[in-house]
C-alpha cells in the first residue's frame, strides 16, 4: 500500500522535513509551492492526506481550505503553522486539523510530521481492511 500525500508549502525547511519522512517506503509525496498548485493537485491526484502550510505567501487559507473541500470532499485536511494562529479555530471547525509546527528545529517538525504519518498510515490500513 502508498500513501499519497501532498504538502503545500514554500518554507525550504518544511519541505525538506517533509520530504525526509514521506520521501520512502509506503509514501508517494507531491510538493506544491502555493495554494493554487494544491487546489490542482487535490483535483487530479488520488490522495490519501493533505497538509497546507498556513503560513504559504498569497495563501488566504479559508478560501483555500473551503475551495478544496469542494474539489475533494474526503481528502483529509492537516493545517499547519509555526506561529499560534488566531483562525485556527475556524480552521478546526471546518473539519480540518491544526498543528502547531516548532520553528527552532528542524528534528522536531520531523517528528511532528512523522506522527502525522503514522496516524495516516493507520488510518489507511484500518479503512482497507474494513473494505475487505
Amino acid at each position: 500500500m502508498t500513501i499519497h500525500v501532498i504538502v503545500c508549502s514554500n518554507r525550504s525547511e518544511l519541505v525538506n522535513a517533509a520530504s525526509r519522512v514521506f520521501d520512502g517506503a509506503g509514501f508517494r509525496l507531491t510538493i506544491c509551492e502555493c495554494g493554487l498548485q494544491a487546489l490542482a493537485a487535490a483535483e487530479v491526484v488520488d490522495a490519501d492526506l493533505l497538509i497546507l502550510d498556513l503560513e504559504t505567501s498569497g495563501l488566504d487559507c479559508l478560501l483555500m481550505l473551503a475551495a478544496i473541500k469542494e474539489l475533494a470532499p474526503k481528502l483529509p485536511i492537516v493545517a499547519v503553522s509555526t506561529r499560534p494562529q488566531i483562525d485556527a479555530r475556524v480552521v478546526s471547525h471546518k473539519g480540518v486539523s491544526y498543528v502547531t509546527l516548532p520553528s527552532t528545529s528542524a528534528g522536531t517538525m520531523e517528528e511532528v510530521l512523522a506522527g502525522l504519518a503514522q496516524t495516516e498510515w493507520t488510518r489507511c490500513v484500518s479503512e482497507s481492511t474494513s473494505t475487505s
